[in-house]
């Protein structure tokens, strides 16, 4: 699947040629990267205005969120960023507690991935 690009200034067909490989490479190593992701049990969405990632262990655990499968989970608020707007970080125990107003989508991630 070639992305195709539009260039208000002449190019020749190897420039063409050029960029298709580029993008080949690149959604190639996306796509490993992903697989990689998957197969570590990492998972992602959204719900309201925040994302979250999760992973999940292959089954219940201690370590997990009310020993469940869900040993690492982060959210953040989605316009902010990870870096500047966690709201909720569990990695093996809370260490940034949610608050009332999460619970209901905590709940919704429990249960979508125990």
């Amino acid at each position: 699947m070639d992305t195709i690009h539009y260039f208000a200034d002449s190019r020749d067909e190897q420039d063409y040629v050029l960029h298709s490989e580029i993008d080949n490479d690149y959604l190639i190593h996306l796509k490993a990267e992903q697989s990689l992701i998957e197969a570590m049990n990492w998972h992602g969405g959204k719900i309201a205005k925040y994302r979250f990632e999760v992973n999940v262990l292959p089954k219940s655990s201690k370590l997990g969120i009310n020993n469940g499968r869900i040993w690492k989970l982060r959210i953040w608020e989605g316009e902010k960023g990870m870096a500047n707007g966690s709201v909720a970080n569990y990695d093996r125990e809370w260490q940034l507690a949610p608050s009332k107003e999460l619970v209901p989508h905590i709940m919704r991630i429990l249960k979508l991935y125990n």
